[in-house]
């Protein structure tokens, strides 16, 4: 079935199909025989200059531009654009898949003229499975990752516990100080935090995705998400850590123990043919063994999912993946438990599945109690 896209390399299916960072939107078309992108003057130099696949074929636009021009009736420029490529290449009598993104405008202008569109996902299956480049970018980008963790872990080391406050050279420590120093560790090693970062305390941390805010208080729990770009790769890393300042409650140990306990049964399920749900279920299992709630409360989402050129994508683990785990997949584990009144506390590893089992990439320490 030959595939028609639209949009720039900020589509990560783009920028895997590309590998030329081009910030406009383009058309994309496979034939199954031939993969020809069509640019304008603005990017047809800098992908002569920069491609290194010379599979793919480069089409100046503009001329196919000027006599799509000619197309009777309303419609938008791009689909009367992707009208005459189709017609061009032979394919416009053809099923055609496009990625579930592809703009409804054009689509709807397509199909008016006959085109049969198959909306197709995941548009690049093979992204699914990690060559051994893409596990050594996202292992690199991890690597890059560990120095914001190892600065929050010495500012709060150094960090003063006066009452239940926290002071860090002589101001109140906060949640924001805690990431303004990370997010600088990440930009001086070529990392973007383009999707935030999460460091949480107390209450905050007791909701999964809260960003966090304000001061970091003594023996609450201070969970720690850091999932940044790496910017010549394109490639995430995605760590979490939970750290304690001063002296955790007995209860507040209990919870992490059970977290680093279905974290490490989790990792275990990891393996060529286990299917996502199922590692997700070791997870739950080990929660309720240990008295933990599941849903609501405690356990409330997934154990992982896929990591690559977007912070979150297949394969999944969780309540309804069906998706069977195979050597290349590369995967976040990551359990938690949440309570308004104790907090939260989760962990992350990312793994890759390798023939018989798979292998942990993240590398890093798990320090919880700072004194």
């Amino acid at each position: 079935m030959p595939r028609l896209a639209y949009a720039s390399t900020k589509s990560s299916d783009m920028r895997y199909l590309v590998r030329v960072e081009i910030p406009d939107p383009f058309f994309l078309l496979d034939t199954g025989d031939r993969t020809i992108i069509f640019l304008d003057h603005r990017e047809f130099g800098v992908f002569q200059e920069q491609n290194e696949n010379p599979a793919i074929e480069l089409v100046l636009v503009n001329p196919l531009m000027e006599a799509a021009r000619e197309i009777s009736g309303d419609g938008p420029a791009a689909g009367k654009l992707a009208l005459h490529i189709l017609r061009t290449y032979g394919v416009l009598g053809d099923a055609i898949g496009v990625p579930t993104s592809f703009p409804l405008n054009v689509a709807d202008f397509l199909r008016a003229q006959g085109a049969r569109l198959t909306p197709t996902h995941p548009f690049v299956p093979q992204r699914l499975r990690k060559t051994n480049e893409e596990v050594a970018a996202i292992r690199e980008s991890l690597r890059r990752t560990h120095e914001a963790f190892r600065i929050i872990e010495t500012m709060l080391r150094e960090a003063a516990i006066v009452g239940d406050a926290v002071e860090y050279r002589g101001a109140l420590l906060t949640s924001e100080m805690l990431k303004r120093a990370a997010e600088e560790a990440l930009f001086a090693r070529d990392l973007f935090n383009v999707e935030g970062i999460i460091v949480s305390c107390g209450p905050h941390a007791a909701i999964p995705h809260h960003p966090g805010h304000g001061p970091i208080r003594a023996g609450e729990t201070i969970v720690c998400d850091i999932f940044p770009r790496h910017r010549a790769s394109g490639y995430f890393a995605d760590m979490t850590r939970t750290y304690v300042k001063g002296s955790p409650s007995s209860e507040i140990v209990r919870m992490y123990d059970a977290v680093r306990t279905a974290q490490e049964r989790a990792i275990a399920a990891v393996r060529p043919g286990a299917i996502g749900r199922g590692v997700h279920a070791v997870s739950c299992v080990t929660f309720r063994e240990l008295g933990y709630d599941i849903g609501d409360r405690g356990f409330t989402h997934g154990t992982g999912h896929g990591l690559g050129l977007d912070v979150h994508e297949e394969p999944f683990l969780n309540a309804t993946a069906t998706t069977a785990l195979e050597p290349g997949h590369v995967v976040t584990v990551e359990p938690g438990l949440y309570y308004p009144e104790r907090g939260g506390i989760r962990i992350e590893d990312v793994v890759v599945v390798t023939d018989n089992g798979c292998e942990n990439l993240t590398e890093y320490q798990k320090e919880f109690v700072i004194p």
